[in-house]
């Protein structure tokens, strides 16, 4: 029966299916498809990559994956997110990450091979002949969010379900060491876009995180075969991955096979892998074909004053390939367009933190109610944001990562985990599958487990938000570590041989305290630095204020710690308002952005069979906030005076945390009214008008 089924399908793409109305939307299909007739050779504009190359070290390194554990907020966070919400339930909501053994027994060798996907509706656009990858993503992904959250939150039986992946995947490995989702027709043969490298890349990084919780060495020899057959498949002397015919989303994700290039350096200390992650990001910008999807190529990034137009999710994540080329050689060439590509990303970003595109850029300025970001957008920039911090030390980095994850990312969240927004504007008015003008239909704009309309990719991505922010919020330095961002959490470690716990007391952000309580097994002398929030008009460590030092905005501490040694950081903090780029305002404390909630109503759409779970919209029951804009004056202050210590303290999300009480202005009449951190909305209004 799947046979016939996949042959129906094939048949489907090949003849244009012309009366299906394809899931995806207008604007979608207008921008997916940009190939050149003819394939760009900008191999002239790369021959620096020959000169000597003078690698700068990075500023930190990063933990093995497992260092930090959550507690506190964020465990009870994580917990119910395994247990009862989107992380644990996406498989009985999307039956194909059970049913495709892609990597295994349903390797693609043609379309005939791919099986029924859900929503997903297709017409025979050229674009959908390289859907032999989708699945590689939802799954891949998934399994990266859900064995980090079995491990993190210490289950038992996600524990043993995360064995019976991997084991599968080991299982299916061939005897050359291919790991991927082709039968050898297809493998490493493609002619057209493909997603070789992406399906690989996924795979990899869950299993490089499975190594790491459990150091199986077989698992870290498995990826390093697999690694091996694929670099001399592809290499500069055989075969470029990305000369092909015509590209599409799967074969340009692939440059983020870099991301396992860093991760296994820093596991073996092997320089082969930093070396083909250069070669990965050169080979890219060599050639180009479709110019949906390669915004960081370098011959692009040349051009300062262009603003981004591609796919954002591609955008964003490539910055990371980028920069690691920089850093991995050195070459003035690089620096350049590594600035270029920030300024042009500075057009990009809303007040939320967020990058905007909804899929696209499309050449636009970030605008808080016209250009929507989506969830994977955002999840890509804050990694970006992470490594840029790991290898410049730039604290401004963690800053934006904080900003990103606290208010746009868990604004896209609802109440109960259970559901997440596929794209989301920072002034949401109403979330009803319409763009914002209400011209066209746009199924990316409500609430739902899988968005499977247009790809179950937003929610595997939301799944590896917290295990991911975890895995950044310390890093080693020369002298010992640092704190970089904060937190409730745990981290183990050894310096000089010794075993070391510091755990971060906190209901961060919503508190201006964090304890820090340091546990060697023994005396042992490091330094600890910590992290000035540039929000912070002053920053307290107590008792040791007046014996730090300050270098590139962290404070640091040398001296033998001992057993029982804490230290109380405080922030002094205020509310600010901040004017956007369109002339309007927004107001923050800390890192949180705040937002007027606009009472709304549910419409369901979908029942999934499974309690708490749907596909929603949210429509306004008043339009009265379209009226409000903020007084000269701004009076806006913590509602209890108490940094909201009337919440729950394993669920600060929820209730009057650090909500702000003060006064708008509604068609020239004073209103009192409460604004609430960004991350606890559904429809807002982020941005007003000032008189």
């Amino acid at each position: 029966m799947k046979k016939y089924i996949s042959i129906l399908f094939f048949m489907c793409v090949v003849n244009s299916c012309s009366e299906n109305k394809s899931s995806q939307g207008v604007d979608f299909l207008s921008k997916i498809d940009q190939n050149q007739i003819e394939i760009i050779n900008d191999s002239d504009q790369l021959t620096f990559f020959d000169s000597v190359e003078n690698p700068i070290k990075p500023q930190y390194t990063a933990f093995p994956t497992g260092s930090t554990q959550p507690k506190g907020w964020l465990f009870e966070f994580m917990k119910k997110d395994l247990d009862h919400g989107l992380v644990g339930a996406l498989p009985k909501l999307y039956p194909g990450i059970k049913k495709d053994d892609l990597y295994g027994t349903m390797r693609r060798g043609g379309l005939e091979d791919v099986p029924e996907m859900g929503d997903l509706v297709l017409t025979g656009e050229a674009w959908e002949k390289s859907i032999m990858w989708w699945n590689a993503e939802t799954i891949g992904n998934w399994w990266d969010g859900f064995v980090r959250h079995a491990f993190l939150v210490n289950n038992a039986k996600a524990i043993a379900e995360s064995k019976r992946i991997v084991e599968n995947l080991l299982g299916s490995q061939d005897k050359d060491g291919y790991i991927g989702i082709y039968k050898r027709n297809l493998r490493y043969k493609h002619k057209g876009s493909n997603g070789e490298l992406w399906a690989q890349t996924t795979v990899f990084r869950m299993l490089l995180a499975y190594y790491e919780f459990t150091w199986e060495e077989r698992v870290l020899k498995a990826v390093e075969k697999a690694m091996g057959l694929t670099m001399d498949y592809y290499n500069k002397d055989k075969k470029n991955p990305f000369k092909l015919e015509n590209s599409f989303g799967g074969a340009t994700h692939g440059l983020m096979m870099t991301d396992v290039c860093e991760t296994l350096y820093r596991i073996t200390g092997n320089s082969k892998y930093q070396d083909y992650a250069t070669y990965l990001y050169r080979a890219f910008s060599t050639y180009g074909i479709n110019r949906s999807f390669n915004d960081v190529r370098y011959p692009l990034l040349m051009d300062r004053d262009s603003l981004f137009i591609g796919h954002a999710v591609h955008t964003y994540e490539h910055l990371r390939s980028l920069l690691n080329a920089y850093y991995n050689t050195g070459h003035k060439q690089l620096k350049m367009a590594y600035e270029n590509a920030m300024y042009k990303l500075g057009h990009c970003i809303l007040p939320s933190g967020a990058g905007h595109g909804n899929e696209w850029i499309s050449g636009l300025k970030a605008d808080p109610a016209d250009t929507a970001s989506e969830f994977c957008t955002m999840f890509e920039l804050r990694d970006f944001y992470c490594s840029a911090l790991r290898k410049t030390g730039e604290t401004h980095f963690a800053d934006k990562a904080e900003k990103l994850t606290f208010n746009a990312m868990m604004g896209s969240r609802n109440e109960n985990g259970t559901a997440i927004t596929y794209g989301k504007s920072d002034n949401c008015y109403i979330l009803n599958g319409r763009t914002a003008s209400g011209e066209e239909e746009e199924p990316r704009f409500k609430y739902s487990p899988t968005h499977s309309e247009p790809a179950v990719c937003c929610v595997p991505n939301y799944t590896k938000n917290y295990a991911y922010y975890l895995d950044q919020m310390w890093m080693k330095t020369e002298e010992g570590m640092a704190a970089v961002l904060y937190g409730p959490s745990k981290i183990t470690t050894r310096i000089e041989d010794v075993s070391i716990t510091i755990e971060q007391k906190t209901r961060y952000p919503f508190s201006d305290e964090i304890i820090f309580e340091i546990t060697p097994e023994k005396p042992v002398e490091f330094e600890l630095s910590f992290r000035k929030p540039s929000w912070a008009t002053k920053m307290h460590l107590e008792p040791f204020d007046t014996s730090l030092g300050f270098y590139k905005g962290s404070y640091a501490l040398k001296r033998t710690w001992l057993p029982g040694d804490r230290i109380t950081l405080k922030f002094e903090n205020r509310v600010k308002l901040k004017e956007f780029g369109n002339g309007e305002f927004f107001l923050e404390r800390g890192p949180l952005v705040y937002a007027l909630p606009i009472p709304h109503k549910e419409e369901t759409l979908k029942e999934y069979g499974l309690e708490g779970f749907k596909d929603y919209y949210c429509l306004p029951r008043e339009d009265k906030h379209m009226d409000m804009t903020l007084p000269s004056q701004i009076d806006f202050g913590l509602t209890d005076g108490k940094n909201g210590k009337t919440s729950n303290n394993n669920d600060p999300w929820n209730g009057d945390c650090f909500d702000l009480v003060g006064h708008i202005n509604h068609k020239g009449v004073l209103r009192k009214v409460k604004m609430v951190p960004m991350g606890k909305t559904v429809l807002r209004k982020v941005t007003f008008k000032k008189n």
